[in-house]
């Protein structure tokens, strides 16, 4: 019984560390305020493909720095889907717009 309580215990831990750490990729790096970032995906995708690319990015947000379209891009294919945008979202509580 104490086996079974130790190794949940362990389980619970795991999947916290687990989760945790795709939180760190948005805070690996000095990063301007979120807050800012609070956009519907939607209207930055210009050319309407279900993408957000460098030059769209940086349209909608002017003055940014790529650091922080690559710490959107979660998987580095040089430009950001609805996934990982709403994920960056999530992991700064940022409000989903309609």
């Amino acid at each position: 019984m104490k086996r079974r309580f130790l190794l949940m215990g362990f389980m619970v831990l795991i999947m916290l560390t687990a989760g945790c750490s795709s939180h760190k990729r948005f805070h690996s790096t000095d990063m301007p305020d979120p807050q800012a970032f609070n956009a519907h995906f939607g209207d930055m995708d210009t050319n309407g493909d279900d993408l957000v690319n460098w030059e769209e990015f940086e349209s909608y947000f002017e003055n940014t720095e790529q650091k922080v379209f690559d710490a959107v891009d979660m998987n580095q294919d040089s430009s950001i889907d609805h996934d990982e945008w709403h994920a960056f979202k999530a992991a700064h509580g940022l409000k989903h717009h309609e």
